[in-house]
């Protein structure tokens, strides 16, 4: 995820800011990010996209995801005088994690209540998205921003497996939209 981010070259924060875990000589992880924060940020002008990997797949997914994921967006979310997305990245995306940010919720300590936008992708679809839109020669970081969007659209009207279809088709049609042009 950090070399397709750099590659897009919008990053308003260092490459190395964006990146919270070490990488080798051939840029890949030698381990995972520290705890208490998530493992990408990435920052461009207009809005920040936070990025948690796991490898997890069964309903532990929730229950290892779910909380840290959506702290760690709030977190941000405070920070930042700009939208904050969350990008959660699996092979298979569990149904109750997609429920619990579909659901997108989060209460700080005074009880005051955030919504949150954290779009859950397999690694399958990320990489359907992000290849179509460099072989398009048409990279903007814009294209992040709409998919985004297009995926939390109908988030409140769906329950999670018909969500988790709805992000799967927005990604083939942002793709194919890229094959367009």
């Amino acid at each position: 995820m950090s070399r397709t981010t750099l590659a897009i070259d919008s990053l308003t924060n260092k490459s190395y800011e964006a990146r919270r875990f070490k990488v080798d000589q051939d840029f890949l992880p030698v381990s995972p990010a520290p705890g208490g924060g998530p493992d990408l940020i990435f920052e461009f002008e207009d809005f920040v996209v936070v990025v948690e990997v796991t490898l997890t797949e069964s309903s532990r997914q929730e229950a290892a995801e779910g909380e840290p994921v959506r702290r760690h967006v709030a977190e941000l979310a405070m920070q930042y005088e700009k939208p904050v997305y969350g990008m959660f990245l699996a092979n298979r995306i569990d149904s109750n994690t997609a429920e619990t940010f579909r659901i997108g919720v989060w209460y700080n300590r005074d009880d005051t209540r955030m919504r949150l936008d954290i779009i859950p992708f397999t690694l399958a679809q990320f990489k359907v998205f992000f290849e179509a839109m460099f072989k398009s020669r048409n990279v903007q970081v814009s294209a992040i921003r709409a998919l985004l969007d297009a995926c939390g659209t109908s988030r409140k009207d769906l329950h999670a497996p018909e969500w988790k279809v709805e992000i799967a088709q927005a990604v083939q049609n942002k793709a194919a939209g890229f094959m367009e042009l």
